[in-house]
């Protein structure tokens, strides 16, 4: 190990011993868990404080009865995952100045803080809480904590969320950062602020929402509450979902005082589920600066509208959408988008949007926008969105009350594909484009105006049924030179506005004023079935027509329909231009009026002839005055040429024909071209001398002929024969006389004029007659003429007109008869005389003798013989005319006094009339007359207004399926008459009929029947809530024994409860449930159905309110029932009995009887604080813990227990006791050894009783005894010492005696089992693994012992392969093993005891093996010199070293030249010294090499030493050359052969080295296990080390 790495290893070591005493003193403490010595908690609610710095690790859970308390300036620092989950209360206590913060402990995130539904009415509350951090901050089901000043920072999901009908009440919320530091997202729900959900109604006041990634409020699930305060500040970035500010989804929040800026979408209103019910009520809210949208109502399936959604909306302000405020801009949608049905916004301001302002789409009637304003909106090229409010498929038009668009880059309005709208007071302008443009789309609005708009006011295109009513347009149009087309330069522009003409779908401009316009006051382009009424231009462009119609592009295929002008005023200051222009028009105009400076009317009307036109009183006027063109069948009343018409009346390939043409001055001309004809009936004033003929042009005029045929008496004649034959131009016409003797003949010509000038008059001659006289008479046809035409008749029979009775006629028996023919008359003027004849009763006016006849009260016989109207059968004027029953022929005969007479026979009928029967049922008969009822249900029929015309005795009754009427002979006809079905036991009929009945005395009657479905009934539940008291432990009945089947069927009860749910299911005919609920206001249904098939899922409720108040706690002391014990005595403490009926059961003791509910109440349960003081001791219980049974001791003295119950609504309940306690002596707390415990005789026993307590305080002693032995093991000792024991084997009984300074002592005994022990085993040398060095001693060394001292045998044994037993190599405790040749060897230390129990260690050594090396040093040589040619001797003598004594092989090797001598030494005596003794002669001079080699092995695995000496050859001195020769030769060759001798010796080496290091004692240590390398005895060198060594010298 090199020093950099220990000094590493210590730094470490040194921190960790340093952190761990910080781990243990953050690791949190649960109070909870620490318990008191001296109490014991049997069933208890605890409270846990925190304060300081708290660290989880894991979840931590309030359970449902504890109470966690967080102090100011608290941190919690939370694991990743750990959540603080509250099942009972949380308390949190912080501070503006020193909040609660909750805080991730590492690099994962929490998940704050989770309110469980059992947490619900326990209390909760949290002030000045901080949450970073977390992936959720706080998390609440089905819970109500009040929440004060929370501020969540960086939660990755939601800040705050709710489920479950949660109903927290949260005041000053600040989330910061939602899902801002995320590296992913996986799904959609990330980065909320608020969330909302699954039926919660919180109440928030005042929260804040900055920088969040997804929501800032998400609100969802049928839920609702109230928001007030809400502050939200860029909502942006979710890749996942739609961003929005706030969302809410298919929920009913109310939400006010709204400020969102910067978000992708500012709100969001989206109703999904059509089973459920979306209304979001918002109040003053502002939305600025929104990426896509500000708001958007949105509804899932857009076709329903049946299902209606409401978005409600107060003083609502939207501005900057998708402006550079925005995240980005210039992408926005809508400033305000509605896509669904029923949204209501009042009060609406919208502005600086770069997109549409409002964009409608798939909305219906049931949308209003109220005071809706709208201002530089739009979105350039964006067709529609351009304007400040588009809509399109909205097919049932949304109302518009109230609106102002002005600014947008396009038109005010853009209404397209069915986008419907309705509305009145509208105001649209300064807009760069239309003020309104209406695309295939419906609209209907009333005071609308358009100002000041850039191109037309109003657009309409392509559209039916459109309406405006009551409009004024000013200023339109724009700039001429750059807005040069027409259609964008008319006040009003309609553009094939509709193709067709209908009784529906008519587009009208009612008192429409326009003015100003850059263009024409009205261009309509292709358009029929336009209705222009009440229409005033004035003031438009001079140099066009202020109104032009042009249908030009739509023939020859044609406009199957006509333009209506009715009451219009044009005013136009335009020379040389008409006032007004018609192109290929068909039109019905009326009431035209032109005023100023213009051409006046040019009228082109070939319409295919579809239609005929028409223009009646009208006024004529400017330079041209009228120009009409292509007119097939133009006609026409009342018109006038004014004296402003300085030109003509023009008729170009017209054919016209008009009554009553005036022209005022009688100055004006009329010009005709070839084709044209003109019909002038009853002119006035127009002079047709000044008119203009081309080519066979004509103009007739025609008036009116009256024929009076009359008498001698100048009596018109009635029904004369009228013939009227005309000279010229007309056929001749044969009509009768009307009654007065009249003939009208209207319209027929007097004179035709034509370029050659005016024809003569027509005459007519008129032919008369009637009954075979006739006569005749002449007129000129120059004006309108009265004809008389008079026949001289002889006295001619009265015409007969019979007003009544008419003919077969029936009246009521007795009943009143006018007889009238007072009309009739006489041609000559004679008296007529009047006679009226039944052949039944004869001359009917003598039966006229009441007193009236004739008394100045009424009128006489010969007033009705003279034709005077009289009645019969009444009391009028006291005439007494009779008239019988029966089947009368009335005979009227009328005669002059000439004796002409005319008569006339009518059939009329006097009968007894059956009774008018008036019903009215109840229940009411459906659309088919069908009575539909229980079939043991009574049916009521009122018969107010029957009656029998002849005032006979009638009666009414019931028949039902011809079962009888029941009659009871009485005359009578009640003004209601019931019938009950009863069918209780037998099913009713499958088809049946009710009959009412009304008959008179005379045996007439009138009967009105129905069919009958009855039904079986569903019981009416009937029920009464029966208590003592109103407080939740009354027991409650709800008494149900009023409910019954109507037909007996089993029923099947329900009771429910909307806090506690079904309290009960019952059948069998019960109908009483008895039981408890929860505190609260209840509405208590009791639901009840039968077992009838058809009923199923149907039943019948009834619901009323139930009030529970809280009910006080019970507080009783149960135990101890006992009331004196000493100071040592463990004394029970409890309340059984106590609790409070407004908590459950379950959050009580399982032990005991408590006063509880048996069912988990509404809201949960009550957090109830238990208190135990004593008036010595004072709390008995830890601070916080509600414990209701338990242990303790008390203190010296006289006590008075007090038990407290305190619910947190009413004031505490107690109950108190007297406890009376004495000294006592102590107590033995023996910690060690365990009482009853068994221990080997060789086990150390720690004697430890330093729990034992003086509950006195007094100082006391031990003395141990056993029973064993005589003497005491310890004596007086102190109890806080401890003291280490043997004992012999046996059973003991041992006594611990405690005694106080006072003198009270106290025997305690327990008893331990010593057994007798084995043989221990200790081990010393050799150790397991331990490497031996070449020829060392092995130490055998043990220790063993048996502390029964009875070891009988101890055995070293040594184990080889091949043999089954091992050998003894020794018996004794310490010996040596020595000349163990290298290898592994196993050996094992055997001992046992007299009881024959044995143990048994093996170890395996290694003996190393050393290689042979020899000590160069050593090295001794007879000579080192020699001479060439003699015989020498050379002796030899080296030590070798070789520790293990196994090398045998060792030689020298002496090379000169080729010459070559090899000897082997010998160690005879074994003193490491090997010597020997070579002979040898060098032929020549030079420097042999000696080599010495020892080998160790055989074969190449032999371990190899090398040394090599150079010896000296010389001459003889008698030839040194050759000497000197010799040694250069030698020297070479020695060169190369050292070279080719050191490159085998490497490679042999290294096969040495790989020997070597498969060795275990020789293998080099793992790289990361260094360990301190030892040197080795006398610094001899490692084996390795030597190879290595040598083969670097080699190289």
């Amino acid at each position: 190990m090199t020093g950099s790495s220990r000094t590493a290893s210590r730094v470490i070591f040194v921190t960790l011993l340093f952190l761990l005493p910080l781990l243990t003193a953050i690791h949190p403490v649960n109070e909870a868990e620490t318990v008191d010595p001296m109490v014991q908690n049997t069933g208890a609610r605890a409270q846990v404080t925190w304060s300081g710095t708290q660290v989880l690790s894991a979840t931590y859970t309030v359970p449902v009865s504890d109470e966690l308390v967080i102090q100011a300036c608290t941190v919690v620092q939370m694991g990743g995952g750990v959540r603080i989950i509250v099942d009972g209360r949380l308390t949190v206590q912080g501070t503006q100045s020193c909040p609660v913060t909750l805080e991730a402990s590492g690099l994962s995130d929490h998940e704050g803080i989770q309110f469980n539904s059992s947490s619900s009415g326990r209390g909760s509350f949290l002030q000045n809480v901080t949450i970073e951090d977390s992936i959720y901050g706080m998390t609440i089901y089905s819970s109500n904590p009040v929440i004060e000043n929370l501020t969540v920072v960086n939660p990755d999901r939601v800040g705050v969320d709710m489920f479950n009908n949660a109903a927290p009440r949260i005041t000053d919320l600040f989330i910061d950062q939602a899902g801002r530091e995320l590296a992913f997202q996986g799904d959609w729900r990330y980065g909320i602020g608020l969330s909302i959900g699954a039926g919660s109604t919180p109440i928030v006041t005042r929260a804040v929402f900055s920088d969040v990634l997804t929501r800032g409020v998400n609100i969802w699930g049928a839920s609702g509450g109230l928001v007030q305060g809400i502050t939200i500040d860029n909502c942006s970035g979710s890749s996942w979902a739609m961003a929005a500010g706030v969302w809410v989804e298919d929920s009913q929040p109310l939400l006010t005082n709204v400020s969102i800026d910067k978000s992708d979408t500012g709100m969001v209103i989206r109703h999904i589920d059509d089973g459920g019910y979306t209304r979001a009520v918002v109040r003053d809210a502002t939305i600025t600066n929104s990426m896509y949208r500000g708001v958007y109502v949105d509804k899932n399936n857009h076709t329903n509208y049946t299902n209606y959604e409401t978005a409600d909306f107060t003083n609502l302000t939207i501005r900057g959408t998708g402006t550079s405020g925005a995240t980005t801009a210039n992408i926005g949608f809508a400033a305000l988008e509605v896509n669904a049905t029923g949204a209501w916004f009042d009060n609406t301001l919208i502005e600086d949007s770069t997109t549409v302002g409002v964009r409608l789409y798939f909305v219906d009637d049931t949308t209003t926008f109220r005071n809706l304003t709208i201002r530089d909106s739009g979105d350039p090229g964006q067709g529609p969105h351009e304007a400040g409010l588009a809509v399109r498929s909205s097919f049932f038009a949304p109302h518009f009350e109230g609106m102002e668009i002005s600014g947008s880059v396009g038109p005010g309005i853009s209404s397209t594909s069915g986008g419907a709208m309705q509305g009145f007071d509208w105001n649209l302008h300064n807009n760069s484009q239309q003020g309104l443009l209406i695309d295939r789309a419906t609209m209907v609005v009333n005071e609308l105006e358009l100002n000041d708009n850039g191109q037309s006011g109003a657009h309409v295109l392509n559209a039916r049924y459109v309406t405006f009513e009551n409009l004024t347009a000013a200023n339109n149009g724009g700039d001429a030179t750059s807005n040069p087309l027409p259609q964008n330069q008319a006040g009003l522009y309609y553009d094939e506005s509709n193709d067709m003409e209908s009784e529906s779908g008519d587009v009208r401009c009612r008192n429409c004023t326009v003015s100003g316009s850059t263009g024409a006051g009205i261009l309509a382009e292709n358009s029929v079935d336009l209705w222009l009424e009440g229409l005033t231009l004035y003031g438009n462009s001079a140099d066009v027509p202020a109104l032009i119609v042009d249908n030009e592009d739509t023939m020859p295929a044609g406009a199957s329909g006509r333009i209506n002008i009715l009451q219009a005023s044009i005013g136009a200051e335009s020379p040389g231009q008409p006032a007004v222009e018609l192109l290929r028009t068909a039109a019905h105009i009326e009431g035209l009026s032109m005023v100023g400076n213009h051409t006046g009317l040019d009228w082109s009307g070939d319409n295919n002839g579809n239609f005929a036109s028409t223009i009646s009183d009208s006024e004529f006027s400017g330079t041209s005055c009228v120009k009409l063109t292509n007119h097939p069948n133009l006609g026409g009343q009342g018109n006038t040429v004014t004296s402003s018409c300085s030109g003509f009346v023009e008729l170009v390939n017209s054919q016209v024909n008009w009554s009553n043409l005036e022209d005022e001055l009688g100055t004006t001309m009329i010009q005709l071209d070839g084709t044209s004809d003109l019909h002038l009936h009853q002119p006035i004033n127009v002079d047709l001398n000044l008119a203009s003929f081309s080519g066979t042009a004509t103009i007739d005029v025609a008036w009116d002929l009256t024929i009076w045929v009359v008498n001698n008496f100048t009596n018109g004649v009635p029904n004369a024969n009228v013939d009227a034959t005309f000279t010229d131009y007309e056929p001749s016409v044969q009509e009768y006389t009307n009654d007065l003797g009249y003939v009208f003949l209207s319209d027929f010509i007097g004179q035709q004029w034509t370029s050659s000038g005016a024809s003569s008059f027509n005459t007519v001659t008129v032919q008369c007659g009637y009954d075979s006289i006739t006569n005749s008479t002449s007129a000129t046809l120059d004006q309108n003429r009265f004809v008389n035409c008079l026949l001289p008749l002889d006295n001619q029979a009265p015409f007969l007109m019979w007003t009544s009775p008419l003919d077969e006629a029936i009246y009521p028996s007795q009943g009143a008869v006018v007889f009238n023919a007072s009309d009739s008359w006489d041609l000559d003027d004679d008296e007529l005389t009047f006679t009226w004849t039944s052949d039944l009763d004869g001359d009917i006016v003598a039966s006229c003798t009441g007193q009236g006849v004739g008394n100045g009260q009424g009128i006489t016989q010969q007033d009705m013989a003279n034709g005077a109207p009289f009645t019969v059968n009444t009391n009028y004027l006291n005439m007494g005319c009779q008239l019988s029953d029966g089947i009368h022929l009335i005979t009227l005969e009328i005669c002059d006094d000439a004796g002409h007479c005319v008569s006339e026979v009518r059939t009329i009928e006097l009968v007894n009339l059956a009774p008018v029967l008036v019903v009215d049922f109840e229940p009411t008969l459906n659309p088919w007359s069908e009575l539909i009822m229980p079939q043991t249900g009574t049916v009521v029929i009122n018969t107010t207004g029957t009656f029998d015309p002849e005032g006979d005795d009638f009666a009414c009754v019931i028949d039902f399926n011809g079962e009888g009427t029941g009659w009871g002979n009485q005359w009578v006809c009640p003004e209601e008459l019931t019938y009950t079905f009863d069918y209780t036991t037998e099913d009713p009929p499958a088809s049946a009929t009710l009959t009412v009945m009304a008959f008179d005395a005379v045996g007439n009657n009138a009967t009105y029947t129905v069919d009958v479905i009855l039904f079986n009934e569903i019981p009416e539940p009937i029920f009464e809530v029966q208590r003592q008291g109103n407080e939740s432990e009354q027991l409650v009945t709800l008494e149900g024994s009023a409910t019954s089947d109507p037909e007996g069927d089993e029923m099947v009860v329900t009771y429910r409860s909307s806090l506690d749910g079904v309290l009960a299911e019952l059948t069998n005919g019960s109908t009483t449930w008895s039981g408890y609920l929860s505190r609260g206001v209840h509405t208590i249904t009791m639901e009840v159905t039968d077992d009838q098939a058809e009923h199923v899922n149907q039943s019948a409720s009834s619901s009323v309110l139930v009030t529970v108040d809280n009910s006080f706690p019970i507080a009783m002391i149960a135990s101890p029932s006992l009331t004196t014990f000493d100071s040592s005595e463990l004394i029970e403490f409890s309340a059984n009995g106590s609790g409070d009926f407004d908590a459950a059961c379950d959050t009580f003791p399982e032990e005991g009887t408590w006063h509880c509910a048996p069912f988990s109440p509404y809201g949960g349960s009550e957090f109830l604080v238990v208190t135990w003081t004593s008036d010595l001791d004072g709390r008995l219980t830890p601070e916080g813990e509600d414990w209701l049974m338990f242990e303790s001791r008390l203190s010296t003295g006289t006590h008075t227990i007090t038990l407290s119950l305190d619910d947190g609504i009413h004031e505490p309940v107690i109950s108190t006791i007297s406890l009376e306690i004495v000294p006592s002596a102590p107590v033995l707390g023996l910690l060690s050894p365990i009482d009853g415990s068994s221990h080997s005789s060789s086990a150390i026993l720690m004697f430890d009783a330093s729990q034992s307590i003086d509950y006195d305080n007094d100082s006391f002693v031990l003395t141990l005894r056993t029973s064993l032995e005589d003497d005491p093991i310890l004596v007086d000792i102190s109890p806080s010492e401890s003291h280490a024991l043997t004992l012999r084997a046996g059973n003991h009984i041992l006594t611990v005696t405690l005694t106080d300074d006072t003198g009270m002592s106290r025997d305690e005994t327990f008893t331990l089992t010593i057994n007798e022990s084995g043989p221990t085993l200790v081990l010393i040398s050799p150790e397991n693994r331990q490497s031996i060095a070449p020829g060392g001693v092995v130490i055998l060394e043990e220790a063993s012992f048996d502390a029964d001292n009875d070891l009988v045998v101890r055995e070293w044994r040594r184990w080889s392969d091949g043999i089954s037993l091992p050998e003894v190599i020794s018996t004794s405790s310490i010996d040596e093993l020595t000349n163990l040749m290298p290898g592994e060897y196993h050996l094992s230390l055997y001992i046992e005891d007299s009881q024959g129990k044995w143990l048994e260690e093996h170890v395996n050594i290694t003996i190393q093996s050393s290689l042979p090396s020899f000590d160069r040093d050593s090295l001794v040589l007879s000579e080192t010199t020699f001479v060439a040619g003699e015989l020498s001797q050379l002796n030899i003598s080296i030590r070798l070293d070789d520790a293990d004594g196994t090398t045998k092989d060792v030689r020298a090797n002496l090379t000169h030249n080729i010459q070559q001598w090899e000897i082997n030494l010998t160690d005879d005596d074994g003193d490491g010294v090997w010597e020997g003794i070579l002979e040898w002669r060098p032929e020549e001079t030079g420097s042999p090499s000696l080599k010495l080699v020892a080998r160790d092995g055989e074969g190449q695995s032999a371990n190899i030493d090398i040394f090599t000496s150079t010896l000296t050859v010389e001459e003889s001195e008698d030839d040194q050359r050759i000497l000197f020769f010799a040694l250069g030769a030698a020297g070479l060759f020695g060169g190369f052969g050292l070279l080719a001798f050191m490159a085998m010796r490497r490679r042999r080496a290294l096969s040495d080295i790989d020997l070597i290091a498969s060795w275990d004692a020789f293998r080099a240590p793992e790289k990361t296990a260094e360990v301190e390398q030892r040197p080795l005895e006398e610094n001899i060198m490692d084996g390795t080390e030597e190879v290595q060594s040598d083969l670097d010298g080699l190289l």
